[in-house]
């Protein structure tokens, strides 16, 4: 799946925080499906689980540092939070995390959205479907177990910290957004602009938009069957980046939203 650029950029609520945690020493958790925020129907029934006065964890951070019992823990750490929301039936929802160690499943309102290994990089998942307006309630399972075939090796020279390390973010966007874009001189070049900017869904004949505004440049041209618009601009007085003189310009990308709404 693409990963949303610009992420920092866009329209977001912050689920950073203080989050609920259970450590799953005996690897039970998924058996007993603690992606559920269950309470017992009545006194007969027994649920071996409860968010209810649960251990507290920061998000971001790592357990290690947070509680002196996990600082040389490996395993897995359930995490679990609440928060709300009034979706806007003409926009699209993303839940972002920017960094989990070292590998995880997340479930919202009950139903598995996505799962991740690699401790640096950011991952993300459309929940347009799995929010709802009011109370929602979001499981992330994580585990910083090392193996042999994977990194971290049962040995290596860096701490094996576990835990959400970095932001976690709830994107709101258009029905139809910018989910790529790349921007750089054309091969071979050193006074053309070429930029390729994809749009999600990928339809065909969306009007993009481009401009430089410091170079006063403008582009204008539609995706073709892959939802990618392609340009090649050339501007009058081009600096280049160099270490001694690093130089960059503000890139504006957009899309025609009245073409858009007629291809929804």
């Amino acid at each position: 799946m693409f990963l949303l650029p610009n992420p920092y950029g866009r329209e977001q609520v912050s689920l950073n925080g203080e989050w609920s945690a259970i450590v799953d020493q005996y690897e039970v958790g998924t058996g007993k499906r603690m992606w559920l925020d269950r309470e017992p129907a009545d006194k007969s029934e027994f649920i071996e689980y409860s968010w209810n006065g649960a251990l507290k964890l920061d998000v971001p951070g790592d357990w290690n540092h947070q509680v002196p019992e996990l600082w040389r823990y490996e395993g897995t750490v359930w995490y679990a939070r609440h928060f709300e929301a009034q979706p806007d039936p003409d926009k699209r929802y993303i839940l972002y995390f920017a960094g989990v160690s070292h590998r995880c499943e997340v479930w919202l309102n009950g139903r598995r959205v996505v799962a991740h290994e690699g401790s640096f990089t950011p991952f993300q998942a459309d929940v347009t479907r799995e929010l709802k307006a009011g109370d929602n309630f979001l499981v992330v399972r994580v585990h910083n177990n090392r193996r042999e075939d994977a990194i971290p090796a049962m040995s290596f020279d860096w701490w094996n910290y576990g835990g959400i390390t970095r932001d976690v973010m709830l994107f709101s966007v258009p029905q139809l957004y910018v989910s790529d874009y790349f921007v750089r001189l054309k091969e071979g070049t050193t006074d053309t602009i070429a930029a390729d900017i994809e749009v999600n869904p990928p339809f065909k004949g969306v009007e993009v938009n481009i401009s430089i505004p410091e170079l006063k440049l403008k582009g204008k041209a539609k995706t073709d069957e892959k939802g990618i618009a392609r340009f090649q601009l050339k501007p009058r007085k081009l600096r280049l980046w160099n270490p001694l003189e690093p130089k960059l310009y503000d890139v504006v990308i957009s899309t025609a939203e009245d073409r858009v709404s007629d291809l929804i």
